[in-house]
């Protein structure tokens, strides 16, 4: 546990509380103590020889003074000495103190009168109360005190004649026994309030220490999910590029056929793997920003019917939408891949029967609603499945069924978006997950057609084109080479800054666009190469950056400097809409 959760020990920390309390109000009883003995000796004073009061009074005034200087010692430096030590040094200096008092009043009490006499012992028993009042925080020194000052008085009072003085020192060996049970009884609740306190802050500061190790865990477990996608989207982005290019050049037989697209399929199961955990590293890391659009929940659904429509097929299942004319207001990549990942989870987990997307007006609110007639989900398991890697009836891990991960990610985004999620199931029945988002007035009809023109697809006519690319990695740039190569570009590659420099010597025409990986070499990252290539070239020439890493610092370095960013493994219709994006819509380059 990091060190600013280390506490006192509980076995120290309450008497030291104890003493700071005590020390707290003990100077100001110290000094109205020599105060009332003085008042008492003043106005008794010419009833009693001299004798009778002076060395008490003496030795109560030397006992002040010295308890008056620890006092102040303490205040100054509570270090200077032990907490025990402190507590002796009160402890004898009020006894002595008591001792004296004890002496004075018995003394003065011999020689006055019984009226003078019931007064001594009323102004004796107030202190002995004010002693109780301020000690009970830590005990010792005001029973010491009660202690020496009222039992010499009581004793003189018990063996003096006359039933008077009797029950006088009855009444007050009584009241000195009551007293100090109250002052311990009140002493030991200020220790049990202590106790409770410290075991109180002991916890808090525990919890806090578990909750800074499960921040740094999850910091950590981010860290390495980003690092992980990163390494392995390398390969998987050769592999991906390579066999995009081999399907035009190979002759298959319908065996053949099914093997390549098996292939396929797994290479897009791995992918899909990857982007999965992406999203939950950005999503821990804090790194997505929602941007919030108006959306039609209609063609959401459409969109949605078109993707799972084969998949409900092949299972023999039915899905149905009901229409509606609502729109939300929402981050439409982030609620898209929450829908999508409820209605694969539908899927996934009903054999038989249907699955149906609903809308709902809720006042100000939309809820937008996945309805399954599938397993059920036990109440036991209705929290746990939005946790990392649940999957219901998967204990063998089965990779058909996913990692476990979509309703994590599901979670995250709703509450990114803030929009409440809730879950309705029951085994054997089905299940309801409802997503609560913000009501959006509907478009008119010319904001409709405004957002569909926004929405064409530019044209993905690369012909004529040059492309510079620079890529450390030989087989992905081999890969890219080609491919963009295949999309009609002609296509200028290297592995540095000083290789594609040296092949720009010898091309004479325009280059469009510069491709380029984040990570270069160790010297040279991806945003110095298109600098410095624009340098060479006279221009800014539109420019795109490829990248593994999804570390937010990263992302806001390549935004800083104005450039476009894909993340690897980058699909190949996707990079090629990207470099396409860097064109104006115009038209082709000869324009």
């Amino acid at each position: 546990m990091p060190n600013e959760f280390k506490t006192i020990p509980a076995i120290d920390a309450v008497p030291r509380e104890q003493i700071k309390a005590f020390f707290a109000e003990t100077q100001a009883q110290n000094v109205a103590g020599i105060v009332v003995l003085t008042g008492i000796v003043w106005l008794s004073s010419s009833l009693v020889p001299a004798w009778t009061w002076w060395p008490g009074l003496l030795l109560s005034c030397v006992m002040t003074l010295v308890r008056g200087v620890l006092i102040m010692q303490y205040q100054r430096q509570p270090q200077r000495r032990s907490t025990a030590q402190w507590g002796r040094g009160q402890t004898v200096c009020a006894a002595i103190n008591g001792l004296a008092w004890g002496y004075v009043t018995s003394m003065m009490c011999h020689h006055l009168p019984l009226a003078n006499q019931f007064m001594v012992l009323t102004v004796a028993a107030i202190s002995a109360s004010a002693a109780a009042t301020e000690g009970f925080a830590y005990y010792r020194p005001s029973l010491a005190f009660i202690s020496f000052s009222q039992l010499p008085l009581a004793f003189w009072f018990l063996f003096s004649e006359g039933e008077n003085h009797t029950t006088l020192g009855i009444l007050l060996v009584i009241f000195v026994l009551v007293l100090s049970w109250q002052l311990v009884r009140r002493h030991a609740a200020f220790n049990e309030s202590l106790a409770l306190r410290f075991k109180n802050e002991r916890l808090a500061h525990e919890l806090a220490g578990q909750e800074q190790i499960a921040i740094e865990a999850g910091m950590a477990k981010s860290r390495f999910l980003a690092a992980a996608s990163h390494d392995l989207r390398q390969p998987v982005q050769a592999v991906s590029l390579f066999v995009e290019l081999m399907r035009p050049e190979m002759r298959l037989t319908e065996k053949g056929e099914a093997y390549f697209g098996k292939v396929k399929y797994a290479l897009r199961t791995v992918s899909e793997m990857l982007g999965t955990l992406l999203d939950l590293s950005r999503l821990d890391a804090s790194t997505v920003e929602p941007e919030i659009e108006v959306i039609s929940v209609n063609e959401l659904f459409r969109e949605l019917i078109r993707e799972f429509a084969p998949l409900t097929e092949r299972k023999g299942l039915a899905l149905r939408v009901m229409p509606t004319r609502c729109h939300v207001a929402s981050d439409p990549v982030l609620l898209g891949r929450i829908l999508r990942n409820l209605m694969s989870n539908a899927l996934r987990y009903t054999p038989s029967g249907k699955v149906l997307l609903g809308c709902r007006r809720r006042g100000s609110r939309v809820l937008i609603q996945v309805w399954d007639t599938g397993i059920g989900i036990s109440k036991q398991n209705q929290e746990a499945i939005f946790g990392e890697f649940f999957q219901v009836g998967n204990q063998h891990r089965d990779r058909e069924k996913g990692l476990g991960l979509g309703l994590s990610i599901v979670d995250r985004a709703a509450r990114l978006l803030n929009a409440p999620l809730t879950l309705n199931s029951r085994i054997g029945k089905g299940s309801c997950f409802s997503l609560s988002l913000p009501l959006a007035p509907v478009l008119s009809d010319a904001e409709r057609a405004m957002n569909a023109a926004r929405a064409q697809s530019q044209p993905y006519d690369l012909s004529g084109r040059c492309i510079v690319l620079v890529e450390n990695e030989a087989l992905i740039r081999n890969g890219l080479h080609e491919l963009i190569e295949n999309w009609g570009a002609l296509v200028i590659s290297g592995a540095t800054f000083a290789e594609v420099a040296a092949a720009l010597s010898a091309h004479d025409g325009k280059v469009d666009a510069i491709v380029s990986d984040f990570g270069i070499a160790e010297n040279e990252s991806g945003l110095q190469v298109v600098a410095r290539l624009r340098e060479q070239l006279g221009s800014q020439v539109p420019a795109l950056i490829i990248s593994g890493d999804t570390s937010p610092e990263t992302r806001n370095l390549i935004s800083d400097n104005g450039l476009s960013l894909l993340l690897k493994p980058v699909r190949p219709w996707k990079l090629r809409q990207g470099i396409c994006a860097l064109f104006p819509r115009s038209a082709n380059p000869g324009n």
